[in-house]
């Protein structure tokens, strides 16, 4: 394995947390960014979700608007647009747009789940089955959408020609990691909530790449829960936040965020299969002092060896959010 250099990204859902409003959630979006920017953080994704109090993320390009407004240089875009629930027209239009405001900084992650609950994504879906035939067809034509005056048709996406917008596909099984193979494209895995079918779905897209006029080799974005903290004890508290947020949404509850709590098994009296889930699949999470950090850093990277690393953090203090991406960026970067 080379010992290549792992850009450092973020991913953000926009939480909003028990006892705050909002704009108070979207301004700690809005001040993460300019911290992972003054970091030198690569990317800062917004993902798209709906129907669930505690993430303000729905309406994902107002936001990416506005975080670029707040920024000079990081790139920003989606983790990512859920095509099922949009037409490529209405995508190319809005990210083609958001380019030529902000130039060589946007990008797009797009996947194939609808983001939401079964009742939620019925009144929104465009295709009532988002099979892989439709997501590469729906590719493609953003692909032409962005692409140049001559590969356009009768409909054109105005803005959108000649932008370009780099397109990464998103999975959290294996049938995206054939469609990003097939079209030479980056490929994201969301490790970060899905980890079973990590290996499987990178050893699919290494294997099966096809060079395109994107990519002559593949490039692998790790999605991982990242923690960083003074001490092990700390970071560890932190995190009862993100299995909090997994338990509830297991359960299907879906008011906002909880506030870290060490006593939470006990408090939310978690069922023995609850406990086995906050064991068994809650994703990689990079967790830890930065010592501790770096022990598990060292196992995930030779593992997956990653182009690039996109964590998500879910804490409330703006100070808890910055030490942990400093930390973070530290250890990828073995600094």
């Amino acid at each position: 394995m080379e010992n290549k250099k792992v850009k450092v990204s973020a991913l953000n859902l926009v939480p909003q947390f028990q006892g705050e409003t909002t704009i108070e959630a979207i301004n700690r979006a809005v001040d993460l960014a300019k911290i992972l920017e003054d970091l030198d953080y690569y990317r800062y994704w917004v993902a798209e979700h709906h129907n669930f109090r505690g993430v303000v993320s729905s309406a994902t390009a107002l936001l990416i608007q506005h975080i670029l407004a707040n920024t000079k240089k990081i790139k920003v875009g989606s983790g990512g647009v859920m095509l099922p629930n949009h037409s490529p027209l209405q995508v190319a239009e809005t990210y083609g747009t958001l380019e030529t405001l902000y130039p060589h900084r946007v990008d797009l992650g797009v996947g194939r789940a609808p983001g939401t609950d079964a009742e939620t994504a019925s009144l929104i879906y465009r295709q009532k089955y988002a099979n892989i035939h439709n997501f590469m067809e729906d590719i493609l034509q953003l692909e032409r959408y962005f692409g140049s005056e001559e590969e356009q048709g009768v409909v054109i996406a105005n803005p959108g020609i000649n932008t370009n917008v780099p397109i990464i596909i998103l999975g959290s099984s294996t049938s995206s990691a054939y469609v990003a193979a097939e079209l030479g494209l980056p490929y994201s895995f969301a490790t970060h909530f899905a980890p079973a079918m990590a290996e499987e779905a990178l050893s699919i897209y290494r294997k099966h790449f096809k060079a395109s006029k994107y990519l002559d080799k593949p490039y692998f974005i790790l999605g991982v829960l990242a923690h960083g903290a003074d001490t092990d004890e700390e970071a560890e508290k932190l995190y009862t936040i993100a299995q909090q947020g997994s338990i509830r949404l297991l359960r299907e509850e879906k008011g906002l965020y909880p506030l870290a709590d060490e006593k939470f098994e006990e408090n939310l009296n978690l069922s023995s299969a609850e406990k086995i889930f906050l064991k068994s699949r809650m994703g990689i999470n990079l967790m830890g002092s930065k010592e501790t950090m770096t022990k598990i850093w060292k196992e995930v990277k030779a593992k997956f060896d990653p182009d690039e690393v996109i964590a998500v953090s879910y804490m409330p203090k703006l100070e808890e959010l910055e030490k942990s991406y400093r930390i973070l960026k530290e250890v990828v970067e073995n600094k």
